[in-house]
């Protein structure tokens, strides 16, 4: 008998895989960066494209099921995946991998942004107190108590915040569409897309650039960045995603920073302040405070904001 064990809930689910992709997707920075002196922009974002989808597709051929190919998945294919990780990684050239996390760590003020007309998402104070500390805390985390150090790109910077753009236009879509029990086959299609959009870009790149010979590490790095830190996070995010709404879900993107600079730490042996310590701190409290359940009367009133019309199911049509 297992009755004296806690039973976790949705939500609690949810959290928990929300945590383990934002925890991932913070060492990508690190990975692509230091790749990115032997494998062009683009075709890297192509080549982990084109291992996520194959794992997607093994697995979906051991579940006996079939990616969902339509408009919800091409306009999401496009923006969260054309428009992310060619921008990021195109930004990456320019700009330094603290600066690209810095970045997006204002991933969950956009999100409210576009999530607000487009969902009817309300914040409520807690909700805001939640965005405004983990910001402060991807600030502290990020800066590391100076600013001095930055040396920001105006090139890079605008890519890598084109690319958080399309990062909150992803979540608000991802709101919409993974609210059933179709999350895998909703990913696949999406990966899907992604790679078709990626491939004459990336195409162009090798024409004109070339590519130099990845070393051991950059392959294990790429098989990493397709297989995890795509299909299995891209899967985890929209689990995450069925319970918790957008601007919900975003807060976790600020966990990238904090990630990104453990992760520098131990692959890199750079020094962690007591700054960043206590950035990272700010981060998951407002991580708690955002995700934490509301009132019963505020809780509601979101429910109703929120509750997806007619308009917004056609989203979802072949």
């Amino acid at each position: 008998m297992l009755t004296g064990h806690p039973v976790l809930s949705p939500r609690t689910w949810a959290v928990l895989a929300l945590l383990t992709a934002n925890t991932i997707w913070g060492t990508t920075f690190v990975a692509t960066k230091s790749m990115l002196e032997r494998i062009p922009p683009l075709t890297l974002a192509s080549i982990r494209f084109a291992i996520a989808v194959l794992v997607l597709l093994l697995l979906m051929a051991w579940l006996d099921r079939r990616p969902i190919l339509n408009r919800t998945t091409a306009v999401m294919g496009l923006v969260g995946v054309l428009a992310v990780y060619a921008c990021q990684n195109l930004g990456l050239i320019y700009t330094d991998a603290a600066n690209g996390a810095l970045i997006h760590g204002g991933i969950p003020i956009f999100t409210v942004l576009v999530a607000a007309p487009a969902l009817g998402e309300r914040l409520s104070g807690q909700r805001l107190l939640g965005v405004s500390l983990s910001l402060l805390g991807v600030a502290a985390v990020v800066l590391r108590g100076s600013v001095a150090g930055l040396g920001l790109s105006a090139i890079g910077d605008g890519l890598v915040l084109l690319s958080a753009l399309g990062l909150a236009v992803y979540l608000v879509l991802g709101r919409r569409a993974y609210g059933g029990d179709s999350s895998l086959e909703l990913v696949s299609g999406v990966a899907i897309f992604g790679l078709v959009f990626l491939m004459p870009p990336s195409a162009v790149e090798l024409g004109l650039r070339g590519m130099g010979r990845p070393t051991a590490v950059d392959l294990l790095g790429l098989l990493y960045l397709g297989a995890v830190a795509s299909a299995l996070a891209f899967v985890l995010w929209a689990f995450g995603l069925r319970q918790l709404e957008a601007g919900q879900a975003a807060i976790f993107a600020n966990l990238n920073p904090l990630v990104g600079v453990v992760a520098a730490a131990v692959v890199l042996g750079e020094p962690v302040t007591w700054v960043q310590i206590a950035g990272g701190g700010l981060i998951l409290i407002g991580v708690w405070l955002v995700t934490r359940p509301l009132a019963p009367h505020t809780a509601m009133q979101v429910e109703t904001v929120t509750t997806p019309s007619p308009v917004q199911g056609e989203l979802l049509t072949p």
